[in-house]
């Protein structure tokens, strides 16, 4: 048990370092929040709402429970930021009831499952994001556990976990939770007795929990799509269902996208000697094998047909890889000996060398890229890398736990190293805070996602598409802002005007500057009604993935709508 309380406490490290080190993350965890906050402030928990309109792109579990948060310590972003991540500390003892139902004769699995699982790089990565994903993982975890319970004998209470585990599944990310469950089940007669011996009976109660989950999901769906409006139900009940499945077959990646990414997803594990012994060493698949295979199997060839990807969308299958690899790696016969670690302790070493030679070498500073990881953390980044062989020999449980610690704490070091560089790119607290306090209306120009509802407690702010949208809205709102972003690949702007921008960062432009980047503006064709005399009355840069784009703020006091 200490092993799974040591994992739990891995986890909540990484979750505190993320929520102290970062801010939300536009587009998805402000959006979320935005979500969440106006469910709050109008009181409809039933509709959710996203800038004054309906939502419907996700079930509403997270906002619920973010809710039932804010119902005792008030609406505040660090609580609301615990909810995901808490549910992924979750997954950590239900992925350790998996291996002891799986394998009731090895407590070494149950030892090294939590640990491998909390410290997967997918799962370091994503488990502390406010996102659906650890939510579903629950769900499908705890349905798993109902399906290994009716193999053992319990019928009608193992079904009916099945069914109201994948009912709340689909309350907290839609009916994709089948995609992780259905496979174990559809060909458990390869791994369970019972289903091979009594088919009828096996897939009858297998229908039976989709029907109880299908009733789970509805209980909500249909008030809500009633409460809604027509628009709204239509997208509920056909966009997130028939209508995606359609549309999901446009390969917009291909079938394979997820299969290179999957070694980075199951770093620092698949780099370590006693996982690739351990193929070797187990001679047949025992049925717990025959079980995570068909899961892990499964749901990659479902999620890799679908055309939208997204790394994230891996996550709850990473528990079914830390079973796996955690019975591989204690299949094999120790001690362990330090050319176990003959990949992970060179590479951990060289993330903190990098870092001291982007801040010391003058080439890399000429390039802009020193100071990115302070020194202050690239030495402990080394450290971590080097105290892993001080030890000769390892029994594998301590092996597993050194290299869990050790993984956590260079990510922990890693993350909150960057915070004042990487991470305040992504900071959007200084434009919604100014955007709070211009008291105007507010209007965003192109495809407006709530990033500033709920860090600025802005009721509403207006998507305008195009052009001729922002003219008439400017012709009804003459004292209105516009928030425009720039990509500063387009050729909208010139490099003076973008350097101009630079200058201004997080700041109002003093007239000087203000006069100058008017000039640059109505300079610049492309820019929206450049012809109105814009006038720049905040900037910020905000990074989008690996590049950041000027956000102006912007008035248009010629906006008298002459030029229609």
């Amino acid at each position: 048990m200490r092993y799974l309380i040591w994992s739990m406490l891995l986890a909540m490290l990484l979750t505190t370092v993320a929520i102290i080190s970062r801010p939300l993350l536009p587009i998805d965890e402000t959006r979320y929040l935005t979500v969440a906050w106006e469910a709050h402030v109008t009181g409809d928990y039933l509709v959710s709402h996203l800038n004054g309109q309906t939502y419907a792109h996700k079930p509403p579990l997270l906002f619920w429970l973010i809710n039932a948060v804010w119902a005792v310590t008030g609406v505040k972003e660090i609580p609301a930021r615990l909810v995901a991540p808490l549910a992924g500390v979750f997954c950590l003892p239900l992925t350790w009831l998996l291996a002891r139902r799986l394998w009731p004769d090895s407590e070494s699995v149950r030892r090294c499952t939590p640990l491998i699982l909390v410290t997967f790089m997918l799962w370091m990565i994503f488990s502390p994001m406010t996102m659906f994903d650890t939510l579903l993982t629950c769900s499908t975890l705890t349905a798993l556990l109902g399906v290994l319970r009716v193999s053992s004998g319990a019928a009608i209470s193992g079904w009916m976990i099945v069914g109201f585990s994948m009912g709340v599944g689909i309350l907290a990310k839609g009916p994709v939770i089948l995609v992780h469950v259905v496979p174990a089940m559809l060909f458990a007669p390869w791994w369970s007795s019972t289903a091979k011996s009594k088919p009828l009976f096996w897939y009858t109660g297998l229908f039976c929990s989709i029907l109880l989950a299908a009733a789970v999901g509805l209980s909500w769906a249909l008030p809500a799509a009633a409460s809604g409006g027509e628009a709204y139900a239509s997208e509920l009940l056909y966009g997130q269902t028939a209508g995606r499945m359609v549309k999901s077959f446009a390969h917009k990646h291909p079938v394979w996208w997820y299969l290179p990414w999957l070694p980075l997803c199951l770093m620092p594990w698949i780099a370590i000697g006693p996982v690739w012994r351990g193929i070797s060493a187990v001679k047949s698949l025992d049925n717990g094998m025959r079980f995570v295979l068909t899961w892990i199997a499964g749901s990659l060839m479902i999620l890799s047909l679908v055309s939208g990807k997204q790394i994230h969308y891996l996550l709850p299958i990473v528990p079914a890889f830390a079973l796996a690899l955690a019975r591989l790696a204690t299949s094999t016969i120790g001690p362990f000996r330090r050319v176990d670690l003959a990949f992970i302790v060179p590479g951990t070493v060289a993330l903190g060398l990098v870092s001291l030679a982007l801040n010391h070498i003058q080439f890399f500073a000429d390039a802009g890229l020193s100071g990115i990881v302070a020194d202050v953390y690239a030495i402990p980044l080394i450290a971590c890398g080097l105290v892993l062989p001080l030890r000769q020999r390892w029994d594998i449980e301590s092996l597993v736990l050194a290299v869990a610690t050790s993984s956590t704490v260079v990510v922990s070091l890693v993350v909150g190293s960057v915070s004042q560089t990487l991470w305040q790119g992504f900071d959007l607290k200084p434009l919604a805070e100014f955007a709070a306090e211009c008291d105007r209306p507010l209007a965003w120009l192109g495809n407006h996602h709530g990033q500033l509802n709920f860090i600025g407690a802005i009721p509403f702010i207006k998507e305008v598409g195009t052009e001729d949208e922002l003219r008439q809205w400017l012709i009804e709102n003459p004292d209105g802002a516009v928030i425009i972003p720039i990509s500063p690949v387009a050729g909208v702007l010139s490099e003076e005007a973008l350097s101009t921008l630079r200058n201004v960062d997080r700041s109002e432009p003093d007239s000087e500057q203000q006069t100058l980047l008017s000039k640059q503006i109505n300079a610049a064709s492309d820019f929206p009604l450049s012809d109105q005399n814009p006038e720049v009355i905040f900037v910020q840069w905000v990074r989008r993935e690996k590049m950041a784009w000027p956000h102006i703020v912007a008035i248009y006091p010629a906006a008298d709508g002459s030029k229609q």
